[in-house]
């Protein structure tokens, strides 16, 4: 069925701000042209990841160039992850923004959110290692988490090999990737045995993540008044893709009360690096991004939480069209930055794990 602006319920189309409806209308007529690919069947899997890469090519159009780019492989979690690092400027020793992308832990790799990257290299001065994490549902939780974990366990201990300083990290991600970002940080902090590259210096690890970037993620509401309230076939994000997400990325019904997959229900009065956390004012998402960062700041974290007025869900994508993509990125660049220019924290003070 072809949809047009108009038949987005009231309430939301006049809410949407002048670029963010460009941005829909955009993305609605591609739909309607979108061609069928012949090797893939409708409706599987794999014909969302190939529309979701394809409508990703237009948005990644443009935007920083580096000086460097450059692909690794980790070997980590029991598995051979795919990263590719992009780099600012020359310097020997960069601080890194570890970035793990969205797509709903089943879509999405390294080009879907290249420019997205690149966008946070650029602004923060940082390389930006963006992770290619296993998806579902040839992977299901918590194999994604595990590799995330890894990879910053590798850089904080042996960044020195790739041109990182692994002293100044931080971890980042949109949507699924918010939801890794933080379950990353929360794994390290509560049970790095889970995580064998840790396992040298599990207390140097931990205090390696400078800051935490996190992007309307989904953390644990499920009964939300955002959620009553938004998401349909504009954004991707009806209740009908959310239960498809749980169902398809969780590996058991008791996944959904783990603190890596639902970080609300996590201890968030320990101890946690900075946050900058960000919800869309449009998503049905919205209120779980305004919980936490209610609940960071209730407990005394160094937190800056907003949502952005008159946006979609995978608002930073948008960039080519959408100026609030890029000052929620460039803004969430400069407090990494800050945090990177601070004074560190010797493993030897650290708290210990629970």
């Amino acid at each position: 069925m072809q949809h047009s602006f108009t038949d987005i319920p009231r309430h939301i189309r006049e809410a949407c701000t002048p670029q963010m409806r460009r941005v829909v209308e955009h993305q609605l007529d591609r739909l309607a042209t979108r061609p069928t690919p012949a090797d893939t069947p409708p409706g599987s899997v794999a014909a969302a990841r190939a529309d979701y890469l394809a409508e990703r090519e237009f948005w990644n159009v443009g935007g920083p160039v580096m000086h460097d780019t450059r692909e690794l492989t980790f070997d980590v979690a029991g598995a051979q992850v795919r990263a590719r690092v992009h780099r600012p400027t020359d310097s020997p020793a960069l601080p890194a923004i570890v970035y793990l992308h969205g797509g709903g832990f089943m879509l999405g790799n390294l080009d879907s959110h290249d420019r997205i990257a690149r966008v946070f290299a650029s602004a923060s001065g940082a390389a930006v290692v963006a992770v290619d994490y296993s998806l579902a549902p040839e992977a299901r939780f918590p194999q994604a988490l595990l590799e995330c974990a890894g990879v910053v366990a590798r850089l904080a201990l042996g960044g020195d090999r790739y041109g990182i300083d692994g002293d100044r990290l931080a971890v980042a991600g949109d949507s699924a990737g918010a939801v890794l970002a933080l379950g990353t940080a929360l794994l390290l902090r509560d049970e790095p045995a889970r995580v064998p590259e840790a396992a040298a210096n599990p207390a140097r690890v931990n205090v390696s993540l400078r800051a935490m970037l996190l992007y309307y993620g989904g953390y644990g509401l499920e009964d939300s008044a955002s959620r009553q309230s938004f998401g349909g076939f504009w954004d991707g994000m009806s209740a009908a893709d959310l239960d498809l997400i749980h169902d398809t990325y969780l590996t058991d019904p008791r996944d959904r009360e783990s603190p890596y997959a639902a970080p609300l229900t996590a201890d968030l009065a320990a101890a946690l690096p900075p946050a900058y956390v960000v919800g869309a004012e449009l998503d049905p998402l919205r209120d779980d991004s305004e919980a936490l960062g209610r609940r960071l700041a209730a407990a005394g974290h160094d937190v800056d939480w907003s949502i952005v007025p008159g946006v979609l869900h995978s608002f930073l994508h948008f960039g080519r069209m959408l100026d609030a993509a890029t000052a929620a990125m460039r803004d969430g660049a400069a407090f990494a930055a800050r945090r990177f220019a601070e004074p560190g924290t010797d493993a030897r003070d650290a708290p210990p794990p629970h």
